[in-house]
């Protein structure tokens, strides 16, 4: 009989299986900012085997954000470390490390074991294709995603990411952007407790529901994410978006400058006390990633389909204005 001293506070949790948990497996992509607290936590709370997997190697800029690395883990392989130190954390974790990025292949053929997946690369790439492979397979995964002092996290099944989100997508990097540090440890820790919710305690699991925090704003919310397709595309393109000729256009780029003549100048952090009017709304942010999301909560608050994100944002915007000049 496996000792649960550890787990007795977890234990007293109404629905919770923790037996079920530790014979359960999870798949953890990119063990960066939100994959490291995802790991961790996941451990933490019981799983029986963690797979691993990352290409990278610690840079003495992760640390601020990754503070599971300590400098003299500078140069190794994050998969490498992550390894040891949950081994020495937790000696009956089961834990395999691959050094490699996750490609269709590998879902394929060494994902598909794992009962959940975790998305901790932050990369819209690799995440199209978490989504597009979970989808055809079947396998529920858990979204994450930051961005200076925001997060994001979701725990799909039988929803595509893509549907709500959009494909083509060119969001800042963390070190193009910048994040706070603590952000990421948030978000990972919430996918942790999603996947392990759903592993040990199914029922009552927050399937396809989008949870947000911004501390900026000082908010957190939460979406439900429908189980059918929405029947128009969250983002717009520039040539489409030109064609709604009653469309009201709202700027919500912090520096609006260049300006967009057309524009209505609105402050992003108050979309939910917006009042718009029955037009199609098309938002506009720098690079179309801030905008889409907000473009998904007012369509989720109005019940409204006409409200979209303009694909690229201003700086596609400005390009292809410059060109067809």
């Amino acid at each position: 009989m496996k000792d649960f001293l550890r787990y007795e506070a977890q234990l007293r949790l109404p629905g919770w299986d923790q037996n079920k948990l530790l014979s359960q497996s999870a798949l953890i992509i990119g063990v960066g900012g939100l994959g490291t607290p995802a790991a961790l936590y996941l451990a933490a709370m019981g799983i029986g085997k963690l797979i691993i997997a990352d290409p990278d190697v610690v840079a003495e800029e992760n640390l601020h954000r990754q503070p599971l690395y300590t400098p003299k883990s500078i140069g190794a392989y994050k998969a490498h470390c992550i390894k040891e130190y949950l081994l020495e954390f937790r000696p009956d974790l089961h834990v395999e490390a691959h050094t490699v990025w996750v490609n269709e292949g590998f879902l394929r053929d060494i994902g598909s074991s794992a009962s959940i997946w975790i998305d901790g690369t932050d990369n819209i790439a690799s995440r199209l294709v978490i989504d597009e492979m979970a989808f055809a397979s079947h396998k529920p995964w858990v979204y994450g995603a930051i961005y200076q002092w925001e997060g994001q996290a979701a725990l799909f099944y039988k929803t595509r990411y893509r549907d709500f989100f959009g494909a083509e997508v060119c969001g800042d990097s963390c070190s193009e952007g910048g994040v706070m540090g603590g952000i990421p440890g948030i978000v990972g820790s919430l996918q942790a407790s999603l996947a392990a919710m759903y592993l040990a305690s199914p029922f009552s699991a927050p399937t396809n529901h989008l949870f947000r925090i911004d501390l900026l704003r000082g908010r957190m919310e939460s979406f439900r994410i429908g189980t059918q397709r929405v029947s128009n595309a969250l983002e717009i393109g520039y040539n489409e978006a030109h064609e709604l000729s009653e469309a009201l256009w709202i700027d919500i780029r912090e520096v609006c400058y260049p300006c967009i003549p057309r524009a209505q100048r609105k402050n992003w952090y108050d979309w939910d006390e917006w009042e718009l009017p029955q037009k199609p709304i098309i938002l506009i942010c720098e690079r179309g990633n801030r905008s889409r999301q907000i473009a998904f909560g007012l369509r989720k608050k109005t019940r409204r389909e006409d409200i979209y994100s303009l694909e690229g944002g201003a700086s596609l915007l400005f390009a292809a204005t410059k060109q067809g000049s």
